[in-house]
């Protein structure tokens, strides 16, 4: 009989401060689901009918549960479901948090894998997953921060790399307008949108799947990042 599938704890090294986090990978698949019913309430099965197509409920359950469980792993709170806010282009949250240190929480998926993370201390934490076959279209990819020539990611890993920086300055899509290249920043990346400085770079444990490319970025208000 197959074991089902068991959330996975990926390693993060880079940018600066984020092996204090913990992330954890799942299989979207219908086994996956069925394994981690116990981390669900009613409330999320509710949630979840806003999403018309059957993968995208099932991603947005997983990536629920996967937190719930990242959360229990961190505070050793078991399997006890603690109440998220989980708000469209928004960052989840806990409700009602009486927890000694802030934790920043993210989620991405992709048709085949979720991924969800967490970062203690204060400081503002985005993941995005996305196909390595995914297109863009022209039009986005205008608007992405690389100037022309010179080394840069390919378009996918721009791009994954553009929506953490956006998910953790919290303001998602609408704030591509305002987000900045610096400049390289050893293997990755540091930008500057409106109050925050961030530094991102591809999650190489995922990167390197051949159907998946994954990014982190982590966010500091500009008065308190270090200089670049």
């Amino acid at each position: 009989m197959a074991r089902s599938p068991q959330p996975e704890s990926i390693a993060v090294s880079y940018p600066p401060g984020a092996a204090r986090g913990r992330y954890w990978r799942l299989p979207n698949s219908p086994a996956a689901l069925a394994s981690m019913r116990p981390w669900l309430a009613g409330r999320d099965l509710t949630l979840a009918r806003r999403h018309q197509l059957p993968k995208r409920r099932r991603a947005f359950l997983l990536a629920t549960a996967l937190l719930r469980y990242a959360l229990g792993e961190h505070l050793g709170t078991g399997r006890r479901v603690l109440p998220l806010q989980r708000r469209s282009q928004r960052r989840p949250r806990i409700c009602a948090m009486r927890w000694a240190e802030p934790l920043s929480l993210s989620v991405a998926h992709t048709d085949r894998w979720v991924l969800a993370g967490l970062l203690p201390g204060g400081r503002r934490l985005g993941l995005d997953l996305e196909a390595a076959t995914r297109s863009i279209s022209p039009a986005v990819a205008r608007r992405l921060p690389w100037p022309e020539g010179g080394l840069r990611p390919t378009l996918m890993q721009r791009w994954t790399l553009v929506e953490a920086a956006l998910k953790a300055d919290g303001r998602g899509i609408p704030a591509l307008a305002q987000l900045q290249l610096v400049g390289e920043d050893g293997p990755g990346w540091r930008f500057r949108c409106g109050v925050w400085q961030l530094r991102g770079a591809a999650i190489s444990e995922l990167s390197g799947h051949p159907r998946a490319c994954a990014a982190i970025a982590i966010a500091d208000p500009v008065r308190a990042a270090s200089p670049p």
